[in-house]
């Protein structure tokens, strides 16, 4: 997800909230919620790039929003490219930065990559798993027994 999407998400969630996406003051009380969301992101000719699912998001004061049963799907040619889910994270709107120290589990048609913890910089790109990365290969063996490449 690009640091745009993310900004995406940041402003359709409050939007769905109805509170101003950053710089309004705000006391605990003034803390807004949605359920059941899902922010999806397509590309200058309509195709789905990605999309953000989540079953409680809490947009607290300050630019932080924190999402429970998170859910991103990302595709490429039009096809689910990556999956990755965590039971919650928190987002920082302003560093464009997510973070847990929840388990976090990514699916690709050929691998799972499983560990505790990650940190995910929209601008760079880069998604890292903090703790106890594991990564299973699927059909590994077989691929290596009769030599597909795939």
């Amino acid at each position: 997800m690009t640091r745009r999407a993310a900004g995406r998400v940041v402003l359709a969630l409050a939007l769905l909230v109805g509170v101003p996406a950053r710089g309004a003051e705000e006391d605990e009380e003034a803390v807004q919620t949605v359920t059941g969301f899902r922010v999806p992101e397509y590309d200058a000719q309509n195709n789905l790039k990605s999309q953000l699912f989540g079953a409680f998001a809490k947009v607290l004061p300050g630019g932080l929003i924190d999402i429970t049963d998170l859910k991103m799907e990302f595709f490429q040619d039009g096809k689910l490219d990556m999956t990755v889910t965590a039971p919650q994270c928190t987002y920082d709107q302003d560093g464009g930065v997510a973070k847990s120290d929840a388990e976090v589990e990514i699916v690709r048609e050929n691998m799972v990559v499983t560990g505790r913890g990650f940190s995910w910089e929209g601008k760079a790109q880069r998604f890292q798993i903090l703790h106890e990365a594991k990564v299973v290969l699927k059909q590994a063996r077989q691929r290596m027994a009769t030599g597909v490449k795939k």
